[in-house]
């Protein structure tokens, strides 16, 4: 990485990088490692000067250039990845590995499993993967839900924590079961009911049976509808989306449903135990009918005034007439409406400001949210 010991100097490193090439007269070539750096990066994006975009193994070039390179070797694609990441920030390594398979077709990135494997699970590479799991072969796709299961796990195990504690107050401390429900133990009436166990020997209460509060809506549980739209601009919120909804899931206050749209409608909530099942299901791309998919999830509404529709997507839709009045026919209904613009960790997103006033003035929440703030949403409701 640059070392910052003097700003002038950085500064013509920096453009020097920037500029590539084409400004060595001007800049000069600089020192060690940003001529290295700057070969990892002409390595990526000499493509844009219509010369050779990558080589095999054997330093050969992978197309027709403009100019045979004066450089003695070239990197493979594994080795290319070891530098960029020892050379480059993590946020830059992560965005140009992301256009080494986007913009510039580096296949090898997602058919040799050990270039792979070799890269920096990150929310981009989920992407990828996803968008390219069907042109894997089955040993490199045994590896790309394994990197998929490393970055979901990791996201769920955070998010797991922070949304239980929020709803760890919903809970009957009227009434006790031996079962854990809710995983807070009563104690008092625990040692009430083992207090026959006392042990003068030992001077202690012997435990046989624990006591934990009931979940104050174990028994009338709300209906939990999530309706996600896939299209490839909502990666994010995908994500997110099936992780909240594999959280809420395991929570007695929920029965909750999760369903995935584009211009189909797939129900996915028999797999809410295994977010990265869902993952391998989703499609990412394609049209988006909101209508079709509000419409079928009214027709898994049981109980209105115990149910919250939440419906993840841009808001943008080809019918926007038929996709107002399914939501109006939801709310009407007595069911609660959520409208999410997008679901991302820091809760930003595009999406249709116009349709979102017009779902405010219907009666229903809308914003852009972290998963937190969500959870928060959810949470007023129920309490």
């Amino acid at each position: 990485m640059l070392q910052k010991d003097n700003d002038e100097q950085y500064l013509a490193n920096c453009w020097r990088l920037i500029l590539g090439k084409g400004a060595q007269n001007q800049l000069g070539s600089g020192s060690g490692d940003v001529q290295e750096m700057d070969k990892l990066l002409d390595y990526l994006y000499q493509k844009e000067y219509g010369e050779n975009q990558f080589y095999d193994g054997n330093g050969g070039g992978g197309g027709a250039g403009k100019e045979a390179s004066k450089d003695k070797s070239k990197p493979t694609v594994f080795e290319w990845l070891k530098k960029i990441r020892d050379k480059f920030p993590e946020r830059t390594v992560e965005i140009m590995e992301k256009h080494a398979i986007s913009k510039y077709n580096m296949t090898e990135m997602l058919s040799d499993k050990k270039v792979l494997e070799s890269m920096e699970p990150n929310k981009a590479l989920l992407q990828t993967i996803l968008q390219m799991k069907g042109h894997m072969k089955p040993d490199v796709l045994e590896s790309a839900k394994k990197i998929v299961k490393n970055i979901v796990d990791k996201i769920k195990l955070e998010l797991q924590q922070k949304i239980h504690k929020r709803f760890s107050s919903l809970i009957n401390r009227n009434r006790s079961t031996v079962y854990s429900i809710s995983g807070e133990l009563d104690f008092i009436k625990t040692i009430g009911k083992n207090l026959k166990n006392y042990s003068s020997e030992r001077k202690e209460i012997l435990f046989e049976d624990f006591f934990f509060y009931e979940n104050i809506h174990k028994k009338n549980k709300w209906e939990l509808i999530l309706l996600v739209d896939e299209s490839g601009s909502m990666m994010d919120s995908v994500l997110y989306s099936s992780i909240m909804a594999s959280i809420f899931a395991t929570m007695p206050v929920f029965k909750t449903k999760l369903i995935i749209f584009d211009t189909e409608v797939v129900d996915l909530s028999e797999y809410l135990h295994d977010v990265i099942e869902i993952m391998f299901k989703v499609r990412l791309g394609g049209g988006t009918d909101i209508a079709k998919a509000l419409a079928y999830g009214s027709t898994l509404i049981q109980n209105p005034h115990k149910t919250i529709v939440v419906l993840v997507s841009d808001f943008y839709d080809w019918n926007m007439n038929r996709f107002y009045q399914e939501v109006a026919s939801i709310i009407e209904g007595g069911s609660k409406f959520i409208g999410v613009g997008a679901l991302s960790d820091d809760g930003k997103g595009d999406y249709d400001k116009q349709a979102a006033k017009k779902l405010a003035s219907m009666g229903a929440d809308v914003a852009a949210l972290t998963p937190d703030a969500l959870a928060d949403w959810i949470k007023g409701i129920i309490k």
